[in-house]
C-alpha cells in the first residue's frame, strides 16, 4: 500500500522526536515537510531510479542528438524504437568513443527511422545520441527509462513520491534536519550524525544493490554487434 506523508512524519519521525501534538510544538508539520521534499530531492539526486519512469519519445529529433523530455532529469536507459505505444526493435548502449573511433563521421550518416544504438553524454546527463541518427519522421521514436524530479508535497495527506522502500531513508534524512536545528544541545547534534550516517549508509547500500542491474553496468557494445 503507498505511504503517505503522514505515514512516514506523524507516525515515524514524529514518535522518535517525541513531539506527537498534532501540528507539532518544537517541530512544525510545515517545517518536516520541508525537509520530506529535501530528503526526496537528495535520494532521488543520489539513487536516481529512485524516481524513474518508462516514456516515449516520439518523433526523435532530426540528428544524432537528443534530450530527454522536460520535467525529467537524466536518462536512464533506452530500451526499444516505438512509435504509437507500439514497440520495436530494441536498441543497444553503447560508449561514444567506440563510435568516434570506428566511424568519425557517423553523426553525418544517413538518417533512418529506426535507431539502432545510443550513447549517453558523459557531460551533460539530459542528452543521449542515437546511431544511425534520426529521421526526425513522425514514424521515429524511442522508449526511455528517465529520472524524474520527485512532487513536492505540501500537506500530511499528500502521497509519497518516492517508492515505499526509501521511508525509511527519507525519515531518517528529516530526523538528521531536525535534530540539527538544535544546536545548544550537543546530544542532539551527535543525534543528528547519527541520523545522517544511517540515511548516508542507507542510499549506499541501496546503490550498491541495484547497480549490478541497472543499464548504466551493462557492458556495451560496439556499433557493428
Amino acid at each position: 500500500m503507498a505511504l503517505t506523508v503522514d505515514d512516514i512524519l506523524t507516525k515515524r519521525v514524529r514518535l522518535l522526536l517525541r513531539d506527537i501534538d498534532e501540528g507539532g510544538v518544537q517541530w512544525r508539520d510545515a517545517e518536516l515537510i520541508n525537509w520530506f521534499n529535501e530528503a526526496c530531492e537528495e535520494i532521488s539526486r543520489l539513487q536516481p531510479e529512485s524516481s524513474s519512469k518508462t516514456v516515449e519519445v516520439s518523433p526523435l529529433q532530426q540528428g544524432a542528438k537528443q534530450t530527454v523530455p522536460q520535467g525529467t532529469s537524466l536518462l536512464l536507459e533506452a530500451v526499444c524504437n516505438s512509435s504509437d505505444g507500439n514497440e520495436g526493435r530494441i536498441v543497444r548502449r553503447v560508449e561514444r568513443s567506440t563510435l568516434d573511433n570506428e566511424e568519425p563521421d557517423w553523426m553525418m550518416s544517413e538518417r533512418t527511422d529506426v535507431v539502432m544504438r545510443y550513447a549517453a553524454s558523459l557531460t551533460d546527463p539530459r542528452v543521449f545520441y542515437v546511431y544511425p541518427p534520426s529521421s526526425g519522421s513522425a514514424n521515429s521514436g524511442l522508449s526511455i527509462v528517465v529520472a524524474t524530479v520527485p512532487d513536492k508535497v505540501t500537506q500530511l495527506t499528500d502521497m509519497c513520491p518516492l517508492p515505499d522502500m526509501y521511508s525509511s531513508v527519507i525519515a531518517n534524512y528529516v530526523l538528521h534536519r531536525a535534530f540539527s536545528k538544535l544546536t545548544e544541545s550537543a546530544d542532539a547534534q551527535q543525534r543528528a550524525i547519527h541520523y545522517l550516517q544511517l540515511f548516508d549508509a542507507q542510499v549506499g547500500t541501496t546503490i550498491n544493490t541495484m547497480e549490478g542491474r541497472t543499464a548504466p553496468a551493462r557492458d556495451p557494445i560496439g556499433p557493428g554487434v
